[in-house]
């Protein structure tokens, strides 16, 4: 019998978000049960899970999107190991996107709209502080086995306009000609792909992706330090406005070796969007992720894919996508996917003929709706033209009728906010959907074969059905 939870190294595996553990878990435990696989368990801190003291703060102390599913650190990895031993399930919880960001920032790009924007200093300081108590909590669990770093938002892209000679002297105030040196004699060949550096190349990189990399190192020291027993680590470079470069790729990569940060995974952007399929040509595609692939594992690391999620939940991110990414990985990487199982749970609520589940999907959506209405109104931190736009577009679909459709824009990209949506300090349509799970046998065994389906589907068409055979 394996030990669960563990570190599973750099095996190939899938890795799904438990945004409503009460809800989700059994269905999720009894898909990698039926794929005879092991996967990951995660939550994204700062955004989708968070401290304790934040979960059970009064509203309006933090950002609404702040631990905005309402499940704490403690409660998704506590809630998560006890279901992996019920089921006799392997898997390893992971610390997801632990990351130097604006909640709220990150949350508009995830639903198609924000800014990038360089923090500051103290920004980055406070964040790091917040880090300290993620982390702190999620050690005391004893049950935390994998971390994914991601700062991105403190990427630079300003570098990419400076003139030459404002380059160099910009560059020498801040790091040594040896940096220069370093790369001087690279020269790799990845899937046709030249890898050099000269010295502009090299100075613009620095510019633009050092204070990234060292503050990934400054939070990969705070992880280690409090992590008394093996873990592992996964790069977060995914949530950028353009595909990664492979060079940016190899730098990144140098530079944490450099570092002596062990990395097992890397997650470029290879150009997927949020709940969205990829539209792009395939063999584009195929030779993206052959390149990455390879760059990384130059560096004895794997890619992961973030953004998993479709169009719809069962459309496996469009036709043949999978099967492109298996055969230019050669297998050999990690996928995550999230908000999926809240997207197929509203989908099952609103086709319901159970008048109450079908009750609770209406005033769950109608209270999403207010909601945004309101961040517009009063310019929220929610608020951007993206936002403002999709509320138009469902005004206009309403004038002929009001219809509640799970599948609109606006209610697929925000819906999940209705977890953290308070009543009398209570997020009561959290409850309701827990309650509802629970005292209604129908409607659970429902949600759990569903559930545990759409998990299988993915573990076969990534496949990733049968891994734990490779474990020891």
């Amino acid at each position: 019998m394996l030990d669960t939870p563990r570190y599973l190294g750099k095996l190939p595996h899938l890795s799904v978000g438990v945004r409503l553990p009460e809800v989700f878990l059994e269905g999720i435990m009894s898909g990698f049960k039926t794929g005879n696989s092991a996967g990951g368990v995660m939550l994204s801190y700062h955004r989708e899970t968070a401290p304790e003291y934040v979960i059970n703060a009064p509203p309006g102390d933090f950002e609404l999107t702040r631990g905005h599913t309402g499940t704490s650190i403690r409660h998704y990895i506590e809630a998560s190991v006890a279901k992996a031993k019920e089921k006799g399930v392997v898997v390893e919880v992971e610390a997801d996107h632990v990351s130097v960001s604006v909640s709220s920032e990150a949350v508009k790009r995830i639903s198609g709209g924000g800014t990038h924007r360089v923090l500051s200093e103290e920004e980055v300081r406070s964040a790091l502080k917040y880090i300290e108590d993620e982390i702190r909590e999620a050690v005391s669990t004893r049950n935390i086995y994998f971390y994914t770093i991601d700062t991105c938002d403190l990427i630079d892209y300003s570098s990419e306009k400076i003139a030459v000679d404002e380059l160099r002297t910009v560059f020498k105030d801040l790091y040594p000609a040896s940096l220069i040196e370093r790369y001087k004699d690279i020269n790799v060949v990845v899937n046709g792909t030249r890898i050099r550096f000269d010295e502009e190349k090299v100075m613009r990189l620095s510019l633009k992706l050092m204070r990234s990399i060292d503050v990934s190192e400054r939070i990969y020291r705070i992880i280690k330090e409090m992590t008394p027993w093996p873990f592992g680590i996964e790069i977060a470079f995914d949530e950028t406005p353009v595909t990664s470069d492979p060079h940016e790729l190899f730098f990144v990569l140098n530079e944490l070796r450099t570092r002596g940060i062990p990395v097992d995974f890397i997650a470029p952007n290879v150009g997927f969007q949020k709940r969205e399929d990829f539209t792009g040509d395939l063999e584009t595609l195929h030779s993206r992720v052959k390149t990455l692939h390879e760059v990384a594992s130059f560096f004895g690391s794997l890619l992961s894919f973030h953004s998993g999620s479709g169009s719809s939940p069962y459309s496996m991110k469009g036709k043949g996508v999978h099967d492109i990414i298996r055969r230019a990985a050669g297998g050999l990487f990690k996928y995550k996917i999230s908000g999926v199982y809240f997207e197929l749970l509203m989908q099952l609520m609103s086709r319901s003929d159970i008048p109450s589940v079908r009750r609770l999907y209406e005033e769950i959506y109608d209270a999403v709706i207010e909601l945004l209405e309101d961040q517009v109104k009063r310019k929220g931190e929610l608020y951007d033209e993206v936002l403002v736009k999709r509320l138009e577009e469902h005004r206009k679909k309403s004038l002929n009728g009001y219809v509640r459709d799970s599948e609109s824009p606006v209610f697929r990209y925000y819906s999940f906010l209705a977890l953290n949506i308070r009543r009398n300090g209570e997020r009561y349509l959290r409850n309701a959907i827990v309650e509802l799970y629970l005292e209604d046998k129908g409607f659970r065994e429902q949600v759990d074969r569903e559930i545990s389906a759409l998990t299988v589907a993915f573990l076969d068409s990534l496949g990733f059905r049968g891994n734990v055979r490779l474990l020891r």
